[in-house]
């Protein structure tokens, strides 16, 4: 009898023994969380600190990275398409607010029902009413929300070196007039005007020539091109388009000697030195020179301005500081085994508290009530301030993340292919877009099948511009932010004028209208390439 009790006892305590082991083996057990994203430079270090954070309060989780870098990140979201495409999604991936959620629902294999709808997600975290609407409508396609967002970055920005401009007596530009003068001084002083990185496969031109667009177009027509609605037929656009494309090549004529292999973040240290005069960007330029290069950004205002010892400062590019060029990055979670894990992380990514860890050292946090500057650069907090302040009709899509990757990636390629063709290709370049407008509209008339027909809800559409598919009436009505309707002008600052200036290959009168959406160039659109592609 005690021989059978001994045996009892053994097996129980061995028993006892296994069952804590695997009780403690489960409760020490480590959860990997895959996210696919091409924070290679400027949002590394950001990152690895938020993963951090996160792995801090949820120990039993961890974030393991697969990195797909690029410019624009359109290698990785090409990449995402497929793995989607082919029914093997990532964990979790990042995702540009803007036109990437749709392609990836038009992709995959079960539609909406691939992905985790954010839109109950969103209401319970407080984004609804503790985040900028415009930035919330931005990542919303009729109302629903497919990815979290986790910074705003602003797109269009001029970045230079103040202390070269004052050693050439010249003044911050104000207007882009001031800037093609300036542009054309620095040149006959024997210093190189232009920094236009060309190994990013025409990213880099592509955001000069949206900041240029902007500029003279305005916010209206620009809305319409990542709607592929714009009207390619009337005089008015085709002429924006050409002062457009002329000024480009003027710019990239100026270029630094060597640009064609840098990418955009190889060149900054010779914006910083003073090298180049000029590179326009969006503001992760500001984290990589702060992150790589010790450098501190300044926004282009006092005191800031009468400092001796600063050599970088941002200001919005020349005719487009009303307006806000909206990049934002965000997470998305598809559906299956690993969507709780992947949804913690995206929840905690979006969080305030995963917010004051990752856009300390990236972009803007979009929570509208954060009232300490946290910011590890001034200008960081210019740009949060400015989120703030714009009027929910003066934002716009950056053509990067607002256009489908599909159209982003041929525009890019054709980018290329002009500033190196110059003039000879502006035939190419010009039928080129005209057939990726097309694309762009066919894919959103697509998603409007699907009810994802446009950013925004009807109430809050991004930028209050709805395209002609949503309503007709309603997509020339806009509303303020005091909620009365108005009508949206295509010449939103009428009766400013340039100085007149003369310039190679460009000339400016008096009575050209810098910031009305004028022409610039009062060119006549006669060439029959150029007609034969708009029409």
């Amino acid at each position: 009898m005690w021989a059978v009790v001994a045996v009892v006892v053994v097996v129980a305590l061995i028993g006892s023994v296994v069952a804590y082991t695997v009780y403690n083996n489960n409760q020490n057990k480590i959860t990997d969380i895959y996210f696919y994203n091409w924070w290679a430079t400027d949002g590394k270090i950001a990152l690895t600190k938020t993963v951090a954070g996160f792995h801090s309060k949820y120990p039993h989780y961890q974030e393991v990275s697969t990195l797909k870098p690029g410019a624009g990140g359109i290698a990785a979201r090409l990449a995402i398409l497929d793995l989607i495409q082919s029914g093997h999604a990532p964990n979790t991936f990042q995702a540009n607010f803007g036109s990437d959620m749709i392609s990836y629902v038009e992709a995959a294999p079960h539609g909406l029902n691939s992905f985790v709808n954010m839109t109950p997600v969103a209401q319970s975290m407080g984004l609804m009413t503790n985040a900028v609407p415009s930035v919330i409508a931005a990542g919303m396609y009729n109302g629903t929300m497919l990815s979290l967002p986790v910074d705003t970055h602003r797109a269009s920005l001029l970045y230079f070196n103040p202390q070269v401009l004052r050693a050439h007596n010249l003044s911050i530009p104000t207007n882009l007039t001031q800037l093609l003068n300036e542009t054309a001084t620095l040149k006959a002083d024997g210093l190189t005007p232009w920094m236009v990185p060309g190994n990013d496969n025409g990213w880099d031109q592509l955001n000069l020539w949206e900041s240029i667009f902007l500029s003279i177009a305005g916010p209206k027509l620009y809305d319409q091109i990542p709607y592929g609605t714009i009207n390619l037929s009337s005089p008015t656009v085709q002429n924006y388009i050409y002062e457009t494309n002329q000024i480009l090549l003027q710019f990239t004529s100026d270029n630094y000697l060597g640009a064609s292999t840098l990418t955009w973040s190889e060149a900054i240290s010779h914006v910083v030195s003073g090298q180049a005069a000029f590179q326009v960007n969006g503001n992760f330029y500001v984290n990589y020179a702060y992150d790589y290069l010790n450098t501190t950004t300044y926004p282009a205002i006092a005191p800031y301005t009468n400092w001796t010892n600063v050599s970088l400062m941002e200001m919005p590019f020349p005719g487009t500081a009303n307006y806000y060029n909206l990049v934002i990055d965000s997470v998305a979670v598809p559906t299956g085994p690993s969507a709780k894990s992947g949804l913690l992380f995206a929840k905690y990514f979006s969080s305030y508290a995963g917010q004051q860890i990752f856009t300390k050292w990236k972009a803007v946090t979009f929570y509208n009530n954060v009232t300490k500057d946290y910011y590890n650069d001034p200008a960081q907090w210019y740009d949060y301030q400015a989120l703030l302040s714009t009027p929910s009709n003066d934002f716009v899509m950056s053509f990067p993340g607002g256009l489908f990757p599909s159209v982003f990636s041929s525009i890019d390629t054709a980018f290329t292919g002009l500033t190196q063709g110059g003039a000879s290709y502006l035939s190419t370049w010009n039928t080129t877009f005209a057939s990726q407008m097309a694309s762009e509209k066919s894919q959103w008339l697509s998603a409007n099948q699907m009810g994802l027909g446009f950013w925004g809800t009807l109430s809050n559409p991004l930028g209050g511009y709805l395209p002609p598919w949503v309503n007709a009436t309603a997509s020339t009505v806009h509303q303020t932010t005091a909620g009365s309707s108005v009508v949206h002008s295509v010449t939103p600052m009428a009766g400013r004028h340039a100085p007149s200036v003369s310039i190679p290959a460009l000339a400016f009168s008096s009575s050209d209208n810098l910031m009305t959406g004028t022409s610039l160039l009062k060119a006549e659109v006669s060439t029959p390439s150029l007609k034969q592609a708009f029409d």
